[in-house]
Formats: structure tokens, C-alpha cells, sequence
């Protein structure tokens, strides 16, 4: 799906950019890795949603990316 029309990028360059984030990341970094800046803003939010993700899934102990984590 896309998530900036403005720069014209989808969630899996977004979730490839947090997968591949050697610290935890940042809304500038994000643009910065897929060569662009924020215009409009229409898509932080979108991006927020996906780094809360990302970071929720890292703390399970599944690949999937499904956030539901199993219990122990």
C-alpha cells in the first residue's frame, strides 16, 4: 500500500527500512533511508503506526509480523 503519495513509497520500504535500522529509529531516519523529506505530513502518522509495530515485534518471539504475541 502506499503510504506518501508525495514521495511515493509503500509500507514495505518502510518496514524494510525499520527491519534493517541498527538503532532504534527515528521519523527523519526513515526518510533519510528511502532518499526523501516530509512535504505534506499526510503519512507520519501511517509511519508511526508502522515503527510501533516494528518495535512491538521485536519484542516477540515471532517473524511473521503478526502482533499477536504468544504467551508463555
Amino acid at each position: 500500500m502506499i503510504v506518501c503519495s508525495c514521495n511515493v513509497f509503500s509500507d514495505t520500504d518502510v518496514r524494510a527500512v525499520l527491519a534493517n535500522a541498527s538503532a532504534p529509529p527515528r521519523m527523519s531516519r526513515v526518510y533519510a533511508s528511502l532518499g526523501c523529506a516530509a512535504r505534506c505530513g499526510r503519512c507520519v502518522q501511517t509511519i508511526k503506526s508502522l515503527m510501533d509495530d516494528a518495535a512491538s515485534c521485536a519484542t516477540c518471539d515471532r517473524t511473521c509480523g503478526d502482533r499477536t504475541r504468544r504467551s508463555a
